[in-house]
């Protein structure tokens, strides 16, 4: 759920926001009227339902850009060879006050063409902040690669809000901005599913195999 920071007046104005795991996104009005935002960002449904692991795969993060009405959601997908892989999807909308439909759609699956998602282990949590966005990406079960920077997955990453590596970030090269690494400002997650910005500090909720962690990054 992602609530509208400053909501319009009017009855369907937008209050907040609902990633539904099957990919549409909700939109209740201040009158608690329900409206479809958007629908069909993820295609194919899991192979097995819930309560099976398989299940969980599908939309996993929902977040406002006020400023520009921007409404960002994170997903996992299969692409045409049935590799699932990771996606984040900008729509757009109304300034400030947000609308009850869907605009423009752009999505940035190109970061992620060449990294393998994993059930459970796909994209989880973003938030817009300072102008940039922040994305949590778990290690597609490739523990690995949590330690390789030049990987997206088992990350923090950081860009801006047309999908471009923020440059301060730690890794970023001038002539290599669109690699992995330029992306990259936090390594060596296992599958960090919650985030959000408070305050300015960055908490990531994180998923382990026989324990559970709440950090700031």
């Amino acid at each position: 759920i992602a609530f509208v920071p400053s909501p319009g007046s009017r009855p369907k104005d937008p209050l907040y926001f609902i990633a539904e795991l099957r990919g549409k996104v909700k939109v209740v009005t201040n009158d608690r009227t329900v409206y479809t935002f958007a629908e069909n960002l993820v295609s194919a449904r899991p192979r097995k339902e819930l309560p099976d692991i398989e299940g969980e795969t599908g939309m996993a993060g929902i977040c406002l850009d006020p400023k520009r009405g921007y409404v960002f959601v994170t997903l996992a997908y299969r692409d045409a060879n049935d590799v699932l892989r990771n996606n984040i999807v900008r729509l757009q909308s109304k300034p400030e006050t947000f609308s009850i439909q869907a605009g423009a759609q752009v999505d940035f699956r190109q970061i992620f063409a060449e990294y393998e998602a994993a059930v459970s282990h796909q994209i989880g949590g973003c938030q817009v902040h300072n102008d940039l966005l922040y994305v949590s990406v778990a290690d597609g079960r490739q523990t690995v690669q949590s330690q390789q920077i030049n990987s997206v997955l088992g990350k923090v990453l950081r860009m801006t809000l047309d999908g471009r590596p923020d440059p301060k970030n730690p890794f970023y090269r001038p002539n290599a901005d669109k690699t992995a690494a330029s992306y990259v400002w936090a390594y060596g997650f296992r599958n960090p599913f919650g985030l959000r910005v408070v305050d300015g500090k960055v908490l990531v909720a994180e998923n382990g195999s026989g324990i559970d962690r709440f950090v700031e990054v």
